[in-house]
């Protein structure tokens, strides 16, 4: 009984849009809306039924079927296919499954001029969109967006709900962070059924989102929510994506330990099936952490294993350059190498231009060669940098260096007025997570 009433459903969501489905089979066929009428109705008739401002009656539908060689059983199998192959490719594109992806978005494009006459057209435009922000394809996500601006006002609720989730990841490609959190905050709130691979998608959005504004608890709390559905869904890539926000978030919120359990995880799954691609970015927030916990031996390994897998003069190359560098420093461990890699870390921010590098160099040697002239430099150069940078966290570790420094040589004076721009600093971090 309840496939009886799903069939009849169906044609009768197919009858709303017959018009255009048998001016699709006619055009293809060559017909002129005169062939196609002659003997059944009027031509201005059928021009009605092709226009959908007049819905036929079963018997014209059929004849006008018959003539083309077709049957309506054979129009409702081909949109069920159409709905499956797009319910497909949108979860090929959740999977991040790209043989799939590619493959069924080929099958979709050979059937384009159909779906255009059918009711997933808006489904069909939604789902481009979606395409090219997966590829990053700044060029096609904005002929996408022209067209949907074009059919948006025949959207139905779900599909309005989707398009609102689709911008937001379009702002957070576009780093307009805080309309991007506005975005899938309402597209969750929504009470359609979206189900649960929307929602898992919609909350890693949101994590990377909170990431980026350096809002870290937020951040922890929706990498866990999409972890969670992308375990119980066995969506192993989304799972290391998530994984790789909590082990930052940790990390940014000195749970270390926490961070570190993450990071072995994260380490050996990216090494054995994402080692072109995930692998080097995991072994340098693996290495900071090692950092930050002291462990300046595994830290320094960590970094010098990443620097060989990073492209040259990246940011990432960088990143990892600076680690060792750190590390080394720490060991007092300066050789040749040492200063060889300086030089290296210096060419790389000569490249990527916004000094970061520049001053971070020039304080290590600095630091390295006198203590006191090191701090000087970081008090006049690096840390005021770093603030305009706004690399808060950066900053603040910076801050405690100098505090230490002049704890040590007993200057109490110097170390409460940098111990006050500390707590200025604290919560100017907090002020841009709200």
């Amino acid at each position: 009984m309840l496939q009886t009433n799903t069939v009849l459903i169906e044609i009768e969501v197919l009858f709303m849009n017959i018009g255009s489905i048998i001016k699709y089979y006619r055009t293809k066929k060559g017909l002129t809306q005169t062939d196609l009428a002659e003997g059944i109705c009027s031509i201005s008739h059928l021009s009605k039924i092709e226009t959908n401002m007049y819905t036929a009656n079963e018997e014209t539908v059929n004849l006008l079927l018959s003539k083309l060689g077709l049957k309506l059983q054979d129009i409702t199998g081909d949109l069920r296919e159409i709905r499956d192959t797009l319910e497909a490719f949108m979860h090929a594109i959740c999977m991040h499954d790209r043989e799939s992806i590619e493959q069924l978005y080929q099958e979709l494009l050979e059937k384009e001029d159909y779906i255009l006459t059918s009711e997933y057209v808006n489904l069909y435009h939604l789902y481009k969109l979606r395409y090219c922000l997966f590829h990053w394809d700044h060029q096609g996500v904005q002929e996408s967006l022209k067209m949907i601006q074009k059919i948006k006002n025949t959207f139905d609720p779900v599909e309005k709900n989707i398009l609102l989730f689709f911008r937001g990841f379009y702002h957070s490609m576009n780093e307009k962070y805080e309309e991007g959190l506005k975005a899938v905050h309402e597209f969750l709130n929504n009470p359609l059924p979206i189900g649960g691979m929307w929602v898992a998608e919609a909350s890693y959005i949101l994590s990377h989102l909170y990431t980026s504004i350096n809002d870290n608890e937020a951040a922890l709390t929706f990498s866990k929510k999409a972890y969670d559905v992308y375990v119980a869904e066995s969506n192993f890539t989304r799972q290391v994506h998530s994984q790789m926000i909590l082990g930052i978030s940790y990390m940014r919120l000195s749970l270390y330990s926490e961070a570190l359990t993450v990071y072995k995880s994260l380490l050996r799954n990216t090494r054995m099936f994402f080692k072109a691609t995930l692998y080097p970015g995991v072994l340098i927030n693996y290495a900071r952490c090692l950092y930050l916990v002291k462990d300046y031996t595994k830290a320094k390994k960590a970094a010098d294993e990443a620097i060989e897998l990073s492209e040259p003069f990246s940011y990432a190359y960088g990143t990892s350059l600076l680690i060792w560098l750190e590390s080394k420093v720490k060991l007092n461990d300066i050789d040749k190498s040492w200063h060889s890699r300086m030089r290296l870390l210096k060419e790389t921010d000569a490249i990527i231009g916004n000094k970061y590098f520049y001053h971070h160099s020039n304080f290590l040697e600095k630091y390295e060669f006198s203590q006191p002239a090191g701090i000087k430099y970081a008090v006049k150069y690096l840390y005021p940098h770093l603030l305009k940078l706004q690399s808060f966290s950066d900053a603040l570790e910076v801050l405690e260096m100098i505090i230490d420094y002049y704890e040590s040589i007993g200057d109490v004076e110097k170390v409460n007025h940098y111990y006050s721009q500390w707590r200025k600093l604290i919560s100017k971090e907090r002020r841009s997570n709200e």
